[in-house]
């Protein structure tokens, strides 16, 4: 029997927290790192890396997985950018724990799950068309419950959509966050209540939540929301919060347009003086007419006959998504979310992309992708996102020379190049861009 399971030589082995790359072998075994150093131990698979990088898998805290009936396309697009372990649940729409869990016993990459404000509304009686009213006494007490029971049963906190619920009240925001911190290492997420010109009331809202709960919040995809002429200012007033003691993180997704869904209330009258563009700076990202930039009546059209059509909205400051990026604190996320096997390209083409603009910021490839690797295992307190003994072997081979994201607005699952292998917990999951046929990742509990 071989010494090993897994040997990876010759790579040019990513250390995210020194901040260097070192040439060694890395073995795996039993779905563990172990370290070999310039032995060439047998093993019962040998992968030859030489003049290749080897990175921790990427980490993606914010993506979106919570269709029950369709649960490979979303994760099968991100292993294949090199994604090993996620947390599904953002926005608000987290599913129950119970409803999840049968459909997800077998994912493709290890994944957790939020529970989301709205699910939580939802659960209560609260539907979608009340979705402008707060919930009132006796709903907020209801969903208090539910939450201490999804906590108990492993999830790894909640998260708030805001700016599809817009009139909830801080007092149904502050109930729910207090169930929190009672539970070790769990956070909230919350993707704030104004984008545009409001966006920095959304941004100190959540800085106050963070104070008056003391538990860690997260602001999601931070760029899509504020940069519109205040990316600079919310990256200043959330330093300073985390100066004041206060537990603040944030991530952002590399593109200059979000994608969400047609009949929210993120498209409702007045959207397009809030972004200052034209309706055409909307294009259809689902369904029949995908592809189509909108117009009046198409738009009409759309919200009243299939609101769940996504759209995307070429509509922020690229200049400004480069800045919060390249933040030191802030993590490389998708916000992948599909609808029959069409949306963004953030879902298969988010990270390589993502370290591809942090290098062109000057940024060493270990700074790069520490900002896919570390810093969001530091936010989740995953206990993942570096290459060391006795650390699960979630591993990324690529060649640096031709990594790279290849998803584009009209073929928006085009998988990346450069990268020859994706292992998850000691298995080969991809190979050259071909996804292994059994799944090796494992659904995710915080006890």
């Amino acid at each position: 029997m071989a010494e090993y399971d897994l040997l990876i030589r010759g790579a040019s082995i990513i250390d995210p927290r020194k901040g260097e790359n070192q040439k060694k072998n890395i073995a795996v075994r039993e779905g563990k790192v172990v370290s070999t150093g310039d032995r060439r131990p047998e093993a019962d698979r040998v992968i030859e890396a030489e003049g290749c990088m080897l990175s921790p898998g990427f980490i993606d805290t914010h993506m979106h997985d919570e269709d029950i009936d369709d649960p490979d396309t979303t994760q099968k697009a991100l292993l294949r950018q090199g994604v090993t372990t996620c947390i599904a649940g953002n926005c608000g729409v987290g599913p129950l724990q119970d409803r999840i869990r049968p459909s997800r016993s077998d994912p493709w990459l290890n994944i957790g799950y939020l529970t989301g404000h709205t699910a939580l509304r939802q659960e209560v009686g609260i539907t979608d068309k009340e979705r402008y009213r707060p919930a009132n006494s006796q709903e907020t007490a209801k969903m208090k419950d539910l939450l201490t029971e999804e906590l108990e049963k492993g999830s790894f906190g909640l998260s708030f959509g805001l700016e599809y619920n817009p009139e909830t009240s801080w007092e149904e925001i502050i109930a729910l966050s207090e169930v929190v911190p009672s539970f070790e290492k769990r956070w909230i997420s919350s993707h704030i209540r104004h984008d545009g010109p409001r966006c920095l009331e959304g941004v100190d809202e959540m800085i106050r939540l963070a104070g008056y709960v003391n538990a860690r919040v997260q602001l999601s995809h931070l760029g899509s929301m504020t940069s519109f002429g205040f990316a600079e200012q919310a990256l200043e007033m959330l330093h300073k919060g985390r100066e004041n003691g206060l537990d603040l993180t944030w991530d952002s997704y590399p593109y200059d347009a979000f994608c969400t869904f047609i009949g929210s209330a993120v498209f409702d009258p007045g959207f397009e003086e809030r972004f200052q563009k034209p309706i055409d700076a909307l294009e259809v990202g689902s369904g029949p007419y995908a592809g189509q930039r909108l117009n009046s009546d198409l738009l009409e059209t759309l919200r009243k006959e299939a609101p769940g059509t996504l759209v995307i909205a070429h509509v922020m400051n690229e200049k400004e998504m480069k800045l919060i990026l390249k933040d030191p604190s802030c993590a490389i996320a998708s916000d992948a979310v599909l609808f029959e096997g069409r949306g963004h390209p953030r879902a298969a083409g988010a990270f390589p992309r993502g370290i591809r603009w942090l290098r062109e910021e000057g940024l060493s490839w270990s700074e790069a992708v520490a900002h896919a690797t570390l810093i969001p295992s530091m936010m989740g307190w995953l206990e993942r996102g570096e290459i060391r003994e006795g650390m699960n072997a979630d591993l990324v081979i690529f060649d640096p020379e031709k990594f790279c994201d290849m998803a584009t607005f009209e073929d928006p699952l085009k998988p990346p190049r450069g990268i020859k292998y994706v292992i998850v917990n000691g298995k080969i999951a991809v190979k050259d861009g071909e996804v292994a046929s059994d799944p090796a990742g494992s659904f995710l509990v915080r006890s």
